[in-house]
């Protein structure tokens, strides 16, 4: 009787384990990836996936727990608009935006390529100007807006914050 109970016990951690592996799906850009992108990016824990069967083209930025080092928002934007130029070539609907394998808003593909062209690496305040772009092409799940678009003089004020309340869920 005990056999069977440790065989019925292997079984359901190796179903468990295989349900994780399928949810996740496979990289697209890994860790290590990631980190030959740019040294900065070294010890976050994040990774570009696939599901397994996609047959809507969606890809996931999934930002992990801190494990090597800790990271903040402008580390994942960063990533992110990395992430972006690599991609630029790649079809694909959507990019879901994803913490710890939740999804919390999404960018559509054109949308998301369009701010990989712009991105150029150590260009500081090209990137700054991306950074309060990003709420803006930013959708929730039921498709609508994450973020309110801000016009007048206080807007660039407006999007920094809606940028950090984005960036302050993904990383929760």
């Amino acid at each position: 009787m005990l056999a069977v109970i440790a065989v019925l016990a292997l079984v359901a951690a190796h179903a468990l384990l295989s349900v994780d592996v399928v949810r996740h799906g496979r990289n697209v850009i890994s860790r290590v990836e990631l980190k030959n992108l740019d040294p900065a990016n070294n010890g976050i824990n994040i990774a570009v996936t696939e599901p397994w069967y996609n047959p809507h083209g969606e890809l996931s930025f999934n930002v992990g727990e801190a494990d090597e080092r800790s990271f903040d928002r402008f580390d994942v934007t960063r990533c992110l608009l990395q992430c972006a130029q690599q991609l630029g070539n790649r079809e694909f609907s959507r990019i879901y935006l994803c913490n710890k394998g939740d999804r919390l808003y999404y960018i559509n593909a054109a949308d998301f390529k369009q701010l990989g062209e712009q991105y150029q690496t150590g260009q500081t305040l090209n990137t700054l100007g991306l950074y309060v772009k990003l709420p803006q092409v930013t959708y929730t799940l039921n498709d609508s807006l994450a973020f309110p678009v801000h016009e007048g003089m206080l807007s660039s004020i407006s999007d920094a914050q809606d940028w950090n309340t984005m960036m302050s869920n993904l990383l929760r």
